[in-house]
């Protein structure tokens, strides 16, 4: 047992000791930010679900067909990029509506 000491004494270990506690410091600060950083994309995942979610629902409310306009949901704006590729998108679905009704 006395062999055990001389030989461990005789090197100094708060270095070591500093680094260790300077690494668990760090590595919770990490952590932390990691929590942070997950739960604003949980948020802002839960968001854009709820959206989806108000859009699929007025989809369904609304009357299928000739009374479709194609306009948006009140409260609900888009870019003017994204109407152009929307009305796009509506227009495809009126010329594909016909041919699957025949079907």
């Amino acid at each position: 047992m006395r062999w055990f000491k001389r030989v461990f004494e005789r090197k100094d270990t708060t270095e070591l000791l500093e680094r260790v506690e300077e690494l668990a410091r760090q590595f919770r600060r990490l952590e932390e930010e990691w929590t942070d950083v997950y739960s604003k994309f949980r948020v802002m995942q839960m968001r854009v679900a709820k959206q989806v979610q108000r859009l699929d629902e007025s989809s369904q409310e609304e009357p299928q067909g000739e009374e479709s306009d194609g306009t948006l949901p009140t409260g609900i704006s888009l870019s003017p990029r994204l109407a152009k590729i929307q009305q796009q998108i509506l227009a495809r679905r009126k010329r594909v509506e016909p041919s699957n009704e025949e079907g």
